[in-house]
């Protein structure tokens, strides 16, 4: 049986423009860890990609862009 608590978390999947550095990654992981919801982030550097987990029933997808946007960076 699954665990009901993973059975409602959503993903979403960003192409971020600007990252260029450990530095930059880590300072996008701490803008969405600041906001209520967010389970996890995965970025990637080399596909200026962020995969980011979360519970859409706390957090929607304009409050993660704005987080990462408010870290310096630009969201495609």
């Amino acid at each position: 049986m699954a665990d009901k608590a993973t059975e409602s978390l959503s993903t979403a999947d960003f192409l971020v423009e600007g990252m260029t550095c450990d530095g930059c990654a880590s300072a996008v992981k701490r803008a969405l860890a600041a906001i209520d919801g967010v389970e996890s982030t995965q970025v990637n550097l080399s596909k200026n990609e962020v995969v980011v987990t979360y519970d859409p029933a706390r957090a929607g997808v304009s409050s993660l862009q704005n987080a990462i946007r408010g870290a310096g960076y630009e969201v495609g």
